[in-house]
């Protein structure tokens, strides 16, 4: 009767080690996960302002052509500009109003 309670014990101390195997392997994954996201968050970053960079150096372009006047879209850019800057005042003034 005491081998077949040593033969309890033994698997069972088994499945608990391959347990704290499996919790250990698992600690190190999300430890890799975490660190990647980390460096996905800054590589996230970085890509934003480019992104707003580049935005930026746009809108700077296009301001610039349709100042010269040398673009067919000057009266189009002004007039989107205009509604640009009005739909920004709305945000304004709802928020105030809120």
């Amino acid at each position: 009767m005491s081998n077949h309670w040593s033969l309890q014990i033994q698997r069972i101390l088994e499945k608990t080690a391959q347990v704290v195997d499996q919790n250990l392997e698992m600690k190190r994954k999300i430890k890799d996960l975490e660190q990647q996201i980390l460096h996905l968050q800054e590589v996230l970053t970085a890509l934003h302002a480019e992104h707003s960079e580049v935005s930026e150096q746009l809108q700077q372009r296009n301001l610039a052509l349709a100042v010269q006047g040398n673009s067919p879209d000057r009266e189009s850019y002004s007039q989107e500009k205009i509604a640009e800057l009005v739909r920004e005042i709305d945000r304004c003034l709802k928020l105030l109003s809120a």
